[in-house]
Order: structure tokens, then C-alpha cells, then sequence
């Protein structure tokens, strides 16, 4: 191999579009890799070197990872390509795509991910009647776990595909994603607006400035940009950014320099949105409730980090989101604006480490339309709904502090012989989130919500896991009608614990099939969302028990 080349890489630069999949266990196995965007962005063979092209990443030993800077890569958001999923059962992060060969060839890639779950709820009727059985069974489940909402936990998996297609060279690269969260053949009616279709299209592009000084890449068109994500490829357990997630047309630009031991990394982008819900739209099924009350919103955003030996990189974040368009009604201008801070810690054998503080400041934000998103909630008005109220106007803040730790007792045991995942493990995964609310209407202020997991999963053969993992869910009794500053506020939490078996192909197999049991244990006054648009339902007792079968796959 040139040594030549390989000092004259990037080695202290992540690829913003390689949501690469090493497995849990810290092996090299190959997991997301971006499409041709990650073809263009890494053109040096040492970032190859951290890929799992078998041959180059067995011969480089640590030491020479060390010297070469080959740890971490680091970056301040998810790449855009990588599915809004949490972690699947065990903790892989789905990776797809193989680098082409010749760093200057045309190419066009196609990658993909999808997970197709069927999850069955159990309950009994009260007083059934002539002909009703007394057990009830519902799919889609009827249990406290709304993707919108502070009490989604992620452990009931949910339909998703994604489709990633790209055409380009080192320099430049179109990409294209098309999106569903629906199957339309399981449904008993039809959905479009889960339906997604093109959800990404933008270029990708790597001017070739700057030298070995400094690495600039750009992306323009319509995409979206993840902050805060806690798994080290993925949105983590709980699928929920902690910072937001911007979606939107526009540009963004990051800008990637080193001195010695450390890489600073500074990003930038300014988006706005394509359409406006007009005021002659009811809102329905069909069009996802469109919203004629948001208007038109720009976010600008400005991201500074640093990596140490790229094993440690901190970040500090500030978005802001706003609108001023009257829409031919008195709605006062809205903004949102967020600072955060986080840190990444890639601790090799002892694992992976991520914290995140984030301070949510909302002003009338019932006009901030929906290319934001702040803790999986829709805009503005999704911040009103879950958070702060519906007669808010959409002022308040969130304090929001949250983090995930990862480690593979395999990896830790077997140093230092490196463990390549081919063989039994047992992985070990802590997350907790918290978030504290201040809003301008009463019943919602001063409320604090968290929860915590844990999951631990045990590789037995090369097709065959068994994981457990458990829920606590403490929501802060926000619900619109209920007892706000209830001294029973326990009475509205709920835990779940859920065992599963998971089967694959082989251990590093790019599939599994996941068999899933999950007790509900839920307070005497949990609540769940029922109707359309959806919305708390007093009267709705959860299912104290569900079974799910999924089949997930990537390439």
C-alpha cells in the first residue's frame, strides 16, 4: 500500500454520508454506506481504510490506526441517506453499498433498507356482548407509543422502506430517496401520506480546493439534516434526534480542517420550503392534515466542532426557524430558535458514548411550518400539541438533555485480539432522555418528562440471538384534560419489557427476522391516541400485551 496516499487522506474527516454499519461488537463488518455520495466524498484510500474492505482493514493494526488517525470520523449530523429508524433489535445499524473501484468513474447505485413488522395487541372487553369474544386483539396495536410524542420508545418496530439512488463521480453526484411508511397491501384503507415518495433530491458536490488544508463539501437541493443523533450511525433507541431534525430546500456547506491531533469541522445551511398549505385545503387523511396556519419558514443553521484523535468529538449547534408571512391574517411572525451542545466519545473496546443537551426557545411558533422538527414533532404546531398547549399561541421552551451508551462485552474480553463479530457476543445498550417544559399556558408549565432503557442482546450462533430489553416512561401528566399537578403524576407512566429471538442468516448477515413479546405495564391513568388526526383518549384502555413479527433487510 502507498503510504504516500494514505498520509495524504483525510484522516481526521468523517463522511457526513457514511452511516457506515460496523456491527455492535465493533467490527468492520459493512453496514450503511452511503450510495455514490459516499463514493465522491471519500477520495483518499485512507478513509477506505476504515471501510470493510477485508484485506486493508485486517492488515492495519491498531497502532497504525492510531498513527493514521482512523478511529472516528467525525461529523456533526446524520447523513441524509440513512433511514429515520431507531437501531434494530441488537443494535445494528443497517449499512448498504460497496465504494466504486475507480475514484473518477461514473457510477449509478442503488441501496436500500426496509423492515415490514406485524404487531398484534391484546386486551379483553368489559362487558362484551351476544356474539363479542372477551379478548380483543387490535393491529395496529393500541398501546402509549406515538412516533410524535415524548412517550415513543422505538421498541414496537414500524413499517419503513427507503430507496437510495445516485448517479456521479468523485467531484459530483445526483441522489434521489424515495420514502414509504405504509405497505398498501397490508392496510384495510389507503394512506398517502404515508406514502412518501420522493422524499430527497439534491447534489452532492467536492470541489477540489483547499488542498490538504481543508475539505469542503456541498450539498444543494432538497434534503434533510439530522442533529443530535444518539446511536454512533443511527438515531439510537428511541429513533428521535435530540437537537431537530431540518428538512427543506436550500444549501449546505461543511468545511473540514486539521492541526496535529485535532479536527475542526464547521457546517452551515440555509433552507426553505417549496409549498404552502393554502387556506382553501381541509385538512384530511389525504394530505397529512395539511395546515393552512403555518406559513412560509426559513431555517439557518450553523454547526462548529472539534475531534480529538478521532475519538472524541464535541459539538456546538445553533438553528433557528422562522416565519413572517402574514398569510392575510393577523397571526403574529413565529420563530424557533435552538442552541445545543453534545459530545461524542468512540472509546474503542470500552465503547460508545453520546450526550446531548438542547435548549428549545419558542415565540408564537404556530406559524413555524413543518421543515422543522423538534423531538420527532411537526413544526410550530406540533410543539403546541405535544408540549406547550394549544392556547400557547406556540411560545415556550424545552430543556432537553438525553444520551446513549453502547459496548460489546465480546470486543471488551477478547482485547487484545481484535473480535470481528463472527462469533458469540453479548451487547449492552443504556439510554435515557429527559426534557423539561415552560410554556405560556398554565396547565403546561413547569413539567418535566423522561425516560430511561436498557437493552442487552446475546449472539448464541451465527443465526441465532436472544435480547432483552426494558422501558420506563414518566410522561409528566401533560395530556390536554387531565389532573395537571396530580400528586399521582405515576399513575400516567408505563414500562414495558420486551424479549425477543432474533434470526439472520449468518452473523454479519445484512437480514434478520425479529420475534417480539412486550408486557405493557401501564398505570392506572396511561393514556394512548386514537382518531385522525390523533389526539389523547381518556376512555382507550392500552393493550397490556403485544406480539410483533418484522422482517428487516438492507443492501
Amino acid at each position: 500500500m502507498d503510504e504516500s496516499r494514505i498520509m495524504k487522506a483525510e484522516p481526521i474527516m468523517r463522511d457526513p454520508f457514511e452511516t457506515r454499519c460496523r456491527s455492535p461488537h465493533g467490527d468492520r463488518r459493512g453496514v450503511w454506506r452511503g450510495n455514490a455520495v459516499a463514493s465522491a466524498l471519500l477520495v483518499t484510500a485512507a478513509v477506505a481504510a476504515v471501510r470493510p474492505r477485508a484485506a486493508l482493514a485486517d492488515e492495519l493494526a491498531d497502532s497504525k490506526a492510531d498513527d493514521l488517525g482512523l478511529r472516528i470520523d467525525p461529523s456533526l449530523s446524520l447523513d441524509p441517506s440513512a433511514p429515520q429508524v431507531a437501531a434494530l433489535p441488537g443494535g445494528l445499524t443497517p449499512s448498504y453499498g460497496q465504494r466504486s473501484l475507480s475514484e473518477g468513474e461514473w457510477r449509478f447505485d442503488f441501496h436500500g433498507f426496509l423492515t415490514a413488522p406485524l404487531t398484534m395487541g391484546f386486551n379483553t372487553r368489559m362487558n362484551p356482548m351476544d356474539g363479542q369474544s372477551k379478548n380483543v386483539l387490535h393491529a395496529p396495536p393500541v398501546v402509549p407509543d406515538d412516533l410524535e410524542t415524548f412517550s415513543h420508545t422505538g421498541v414496537i418496530p414500524l413499517t419503513y422502506a427507503k430507496l437510495n439512488f445516485s448517479e456521479g463521480n468523485n467531484i459530483v453526484s445526483a441522489n434521489i430517496s424515495i420514502v414509504a411508511r405504509q405497505a398498501t397491501v397490508s392496510t384495510s384503507f389507503l394512506e398517502p401520506a404515508d406514502q412518501l415518495g420522493i422524499t430527497d433530491v439534491f447534489l452532492s458536490v467536492l470541489p477540489p480546493v483547499g488542498g490538504n488544508k481543508f475539505h469542503l463539501q456541498l450539498l444543494l437541493g432538497a434534503f434533510s439534516s439530522r442533529y443530535g443523533s444518539p446511536g454512533e450511525y443511527d438515531e439510537g433507541r428511541y429513533g428521535t434526534p435530540l437537537i431537530a431534525r431540518i428538512g427543506g430546500a436550500g444549501e449546505q456547506a461543511t468545511i473540514r480542517t486539521g492541526f496535529r491531533n485535532l479536527t475542526f469541522v464547521f457546517e452551515q445551511g440555509f433552507r426553505g420550503q417549496t409549498n404552502q398549505a393554502s387556506s382553501s385545503i381541509t385538512p384530511d387523511v389525504w394530505n397529512n392534515f395539511a395546515d393552512a396556519g403555518a406559513g412560509n419558514t426559513f431555517v439557518a443553521d450553523a454547526h462548529l466542532g472539534v475531534s480529538y484523535k478521532q475519538r472524541v468529538m464535541v459539538g456546538g449547534h445553533f438553528i433557528r426557524a422562522w416565519g413572517q408571512d402574514a398569510l392575510g391574517t393577523s397571526a403574529p411572525d413565529g420563530r424557533i430558535n435552538i442552541v445545543a451542545a453534545d459530545a461524542r466519545f468512540s472509546m474503542g473496546r470500552f465503547g460508545h458514548l453520546y450526550l446531548a443537551y438542547s435548549h428549545t426557545d419558542a415565540l408564537q411558533a404556530r406559524v413555524v411550518s413543518r421543515i422543522i422538527s423538534v423531538l420527532n414533532t411537526q413544526g410550530g404546531k406540533g410543539l403546541m400539541d405535544n408540549y406547550f398547549g394549544s392556547n400557547s399561541g406556540g411560545t415556550g421552551k424545552l430543556d432537553t438533555i438525553g444520551g446513549q451508551y453502547d459496548l460489546s462485552i465480546g470486543r471488551l474480553v477478547s482485547y487484545p485480539v481484535p473480535f470481528s463479530g463472527d462469533g458469540p457476543d453479548l451487547f449492552v445498550s443504556l439510554f435515557a432522555m429527559q426534557t423539561h417544559v415552560s410554556s405560556a399556558e398554565a396547565d403546561r408549565d413547569n413539567i418535566t418528562k423522561r425516560k430511561v432503557g436498557l437493552e442487552a442482546t446475546y449472539s448464541l450462533l451465527s443465526w441465532l440471538a436472544a435480547s432483552m430489553r426494558y422501558d420506563r416512561v414518566d410522561p409528566g401528566v401533560s395530556q390536554p384534560g387531565l389532573m395537571i399537578g396530580d400528586t399521582n403524576a405515576g399513575l400516567y407512566s408505563f414500562a414495558v419489557l420486551s424479549p425477543r429471538i432474533i434470526f439472520r442468516t449468518d452473523w454479519q448477515a445484512t437480514d434478520q427476522v425479529v420475534l417480539q413479546y412486550s408486557h405493557w405495564f401501564n398505570g392506572s391513568r396511561t393514556t394512548v391516541r386514537t382518531g385522525d388526526p390523533p389526539v389523547e383518549d381518556l376512555a382507550t384502555v392500552p393493550d397490556s400485551d403485544t406480539v410483533t413479527l418484522s422482517a428487516s433487510m438492507w443492501w
